[in-house]
């Protein structure tokens, strides 16, 4: 992208990758879906608070929406994009630099995800998309757990490069309910399984910003529907619990306080927070209540967390 103003940030670069690659990847566009950092930004950018900084731009992929040819390792391959890592799949970047602890970073950097409940794995401790290996290279796209909804609650925007408004891109963006389950899953996950990764600030901030933004009832109905859908809604279910246990750990709380410095008040975040506990509590109450009926009516054992 010669001619354009140079990214300074890492938030720059970041969004000057998902631009690029969406474009790299136009002929498997509609299987694309924005999610992670940048797609909470663009959600809540009415919402009156600063920005948070990240590196990565995240791009959720619907195996199920991707064709074929051409194959999208090769495509990154051509535009220049190399793999930051072979330890886990999906992870591209481009404009390598030598970083200040003598290791090679790069400034463009993507991860590519399919849903996990949709990528063809068959454990969670797996995170390649042998749905897409054959086609696409077992390295192509990696997997992530509590992206499902995301492939199914999304809607069209327009995304705007952050150094150079005149570079922008048409992609599918996830809405809030999707977006929620999404970071509580990755937030939940590891406060269960602390090997999965670190817990962040952040990401509570993250979550926060998306609930204060949402009214409750509205995006805890989204997310009903799809409950006991039949290719995702075991993990709809297991997302909103991860969720509803994140929002009921005080630290939570505190943590998503300490994001926001002296930014947002923290009687806001008690309020919002406990808002979301509530209704997600009470949601959860009748998805539990609705699977005892069907393991009564199936003779099957109920649906727990983790299942």
């Amino acid at each position: 992208m010669t001619g354009f103003k140079v990214p300074r940030t890492e938030i720059e670069w970041s969004r000057r990758a998902i631009i690029a690659v969406v474009g790299v990847l136009a002929a498997h566009a509609e299987s694309l879906t924005l999610v992670g950092a940048h797609a909470v930004l663009l959600r809540t950018m009415d919402l009156d608070v600063p920005r948070m900084p990240t590196g990565d731009g995240d791009l959720a992929v619907t195996p199920g929406l991707v064709a074929d040819m051409p194959s999208i390792e090769a495509l990154l391959a051509e535009a220049g994009y190399g793999r930051r890592t072979t330890a886990r799949p999906g992870r591209w970047g481009r404009e390598p630099y030598d970083a200040a602890e003598g290791t090679q970073s790069f400034r463009e950097k993507i991860d590519l995800l399919a849903p996990h409940g949709l990528s063809g794995a068959t454990s969670r401790t797996r995170r390649g998309v042998p749905a897409l290996r054959a086609a696409h290279g077992k390295l192509a796209v990696g997997n992530a757990l509590g992206l499902e909804l995301a492939a199914f609650n999304r809607s069209m925007m327009t995304i705007t490069d952050l150094a150079d408004s005149r570079l922008s891109a048409d992609v599918h963006v996830a809405e809030i309910p999707a977006l929620i389950l999404a970071k509580g899953s990755k937030v939940g996950e590891r406060l269960c399984q602390p090997r999965k990764g670190p817990v962040r600030d952040k990401d509570l901030g993250d979550l926060w910003r998306l609930m204060a933004v949402a009214d409750p009832a509205e995006a805890a109905g989204v997310i009903e529907e799809f409950a006991d859908h039949p290719e995702i809604g075991g993990h709809v279910r297991q997302g909103l619990e991860w969720t509803a246990a994140v929002l009921r750990e005080p630290v939570s709380v505190e943590r998503a306080k300490l994001a926001f410095d002296t930014f947002v008040d923290p009687v806001a975040v008690d309020q919002v927070f406990g808002a979301w506990r509530e209704a997600l509590n009470r949601f959860a109450s009748r998805v539990a209540r609705a699977d005892l009926r069907r393991a009564g009516q199936h003779g099957d054992a109920a649906w727990r967390p983790g299942r």
